[in-house]
C-alpha cells in the first residue's frame, strides 16, 4: 500500500533541487562518460569524489569497471549509503586528502564539489596524484553568474580558469559543456523562499531548463584527460595506501 501511495502522489511530494540537476546535467555526463569508456575500453578503478546521496552512482555502476567503484563524501565518515552495486566500496574524506594510492584510478567523477573546497588546488593536486597516466577525470562545477549559496567556499570557475588549473596538472581537456540556464538559476535563486516545492514543479523546471537554454549558463562540465606520461607535478601529494590505514581497509 505504501509503495502504491507513494506512486500516485509522487508528483506532489516535496522534491529537491539535486533531482533537478540530475536532469539537466545527466546528458552531458552520459554523453562525456562514454567518449572516457570508448578510449579507455574498460577502467579498473572509478572514483566518485563527494558522491553525496549517491545521484550519480548509477551512472558509474552501467560503466565497464573490472574492479572498484569507489564512492567518498565528507559525510560517509558517519554513516554510509546503501550499496547498489557489488564492486562499490566506500570512505569519508576530503578531495584534498584522499586516501588512495598514486596511478589507482582510471577515472574520476566530481560533480559540484571543489567550489565547497578552501584548498581547491590541493583538492586538483590529489586528484591528478591518484589518476593513472591517461586517466579521466570529469567534473563540473558553477560557473559566474551564478545564484549565492552559503555553503560555497568561492562563487565558481570560468572556464578558462579550470582549464589553466586543469593544464598545470598535466591534464588535457577534451570537452567542455555548459548546463543550467534562466529556467533552473529562477529555481535555485527562490529556493529557499519557497515553503514547499513538489517534485513535478523541480522536474518540469528542470526538463524546460533543457529545452530552453536562456540566458547565461550557470555550470561548467569537463571532461579532461591525464598525459600519458605525467608530470612531477601530478605525482606529489599524500602517502600511498599501503601506509594508511583507512585505504588499507578498502583493500586498494
Amino acid at each position: 500500500m505504501k509503495k502504491k501511495i507513494l506512486k500516485w502522489f509522487w508528483p506532489i511530494m516535496p522534491g529537491y533541487p539535486d533531482e533537478g540537476r540530475r536532469i539537466v546535467q545527466g546528458p552531458h555526463f552520459r554523453a562525456l562518460l562514454a567518449i572516457a569508456a570508448k578510449e579507455r575500453g574498460k577502467f579498473r578503478r572509478v572514483f566518485n569524489a563527494g558522491s553525496g546521496e549517491g545521484g550519480y552512482s548509477p551512472l558509474l555502476a552501467d560503466l565497464p569497471v573490472s574492479q572498484t567503484i569507489v564512492e567518498s563524501d565528507l559525510g560517509f565518515r558517519n554513516t554510509l549509503p546503501a550499496r547498489i552495486d557489488s564492486r562499490q566500496a566506500f570512505f569519508g574524506a576530503s578531495l584534498d586528502s584522499i586516501p588512495l594510492a598514486s596511478n589507482s584510478v582510471d577515472l574520476v567523477l566530481c560533480t559540484e564539489v571543489l567550489e565547497h573546497i578552501q584548498q581547491d588546488e590541493a583538492a586538483l593536486d590529489d586528484v591528478a596524484r591518484i589518476l593513472a597516466p591517461g586517466g579521466w577525470f570529469l567534473i563540473s562545477v558553477p560557473t559566474p553568474p551564478a545564484p549565492p549559496d552559503a555553503n560555497h567556499v568561492r562563487e565558481g570557475y570560468r572556464r578558462e580558469q579550470l582549464q589553466d588549473m586543469l593544464a598545470a596538472r598535466g591534464f588535457h581537456v577534451v570537452e567542455t559543456r555548459f548546463c543550467m540556464y534562466f529556467f533552473f538559476r529562477f529555481l535555485l535563486g527562490n529556493w529557499f523562499r519557497l515553503p514547499w516545492c513538489p517534485r513535478i514543479v523541480v522536474r518540469t523546471f528542470a526538463v524546460l531548463d533543457r529545452l530552453f537554454p536562456i540566458g547565461p549558463p550557470m555550470d561548467l562540465v569537463m571532461l579532461a584527460q591525464m598525459k600519458k606520461v605525467k608530470p612531477a607535478s601530478a605525482c606529489n601529494g599524500a602517502v600511498l595506501a599501503a601506509k594508511r590505514p583507512d585505504e588499507v581497509q578498502l583493500g586498494l
